[in-house]
């Protein structure tokens, strides 16, 4: 009974789902509570991450990183860009852009280098065992039956013909120049 006064009643709030349940992201590549608090130590103290070091080469650079120094990359990469966008560096915005929207985590390409003619071969595989399967079929089918032929439809025209089969629109109208029943 609840559950369908439920379903007749509009949802006033979206569903909640839990962040880690609609992503393609391995658990390896999330960001934990752990992996939060040791970027901490990255952020402040005398070895402290400089962006200026990593920027440069950061597609290159991010999937080494660990989880810790990405996300205090990420991180002052967050408060670089709180400043006016047209004080930030070039390599700052290229950075930023990379770490939100670069080729990594669920973005991540699927096919791995060289997969291209396995990938090539794989379908030319498949749509040879497919046509092979139609021939093998087709060769144990029975023949076509014997009004398939051009001789047997010419003498359904005629037929047609004879017994004044819509005379109309049809074969035995007056001035037809169609083909009939001739379909060979």
């Amino acid at each position: 009974m609840l559950g369908s006064v439920r379903a007749a009643m509009p949802r006033m709030m979206p569903r909640t789902v839990p962040a880690y349940s609609r992503t393609l992201l391995t658990k390896s590549e999330r960001w934990t509570p752990a992996s939060v608090r040791d970027a901490q130590s990255l952020l402040q103290g005398p070895n402290a991450l400089e962006l200026s070091k990593v920027l440069p080469n950061i597609e290159n650079v991010w999937t080494k990183m660990s989880r810790e120094e990405q996300y205090s990359v990420y991180k002052l990469l967050e408060e670089a860009q709180r400043k006016d966008w047209k004080e930030l560096t070039q390599e700052e915005k290229r950075g930023a852009y990379y770490v939100a929207y670069g080729a990594h985590g669920p973005r991540k390409s699927i096919a791995q280098p060289g997969s291209a003619m396995k990938i090539v071969f794989g379908t030319l595989l498949g749509v040879s065992i497919g046509v092979g399967c139609f021939y093998a079929v087709r060769s144990q089918a029975p023949p076509p039956p014997k009004t398939i032929n051009r001789e047997y439809q010419e003498q359904m025209n005629a037929r047609a013909k004879e017994h004044r089969v819509n005379p109309i629109y049809g074969v035995s109208s007056e001035g037809y120049k169609g083909k009939g029943y001739v379909t060979v």
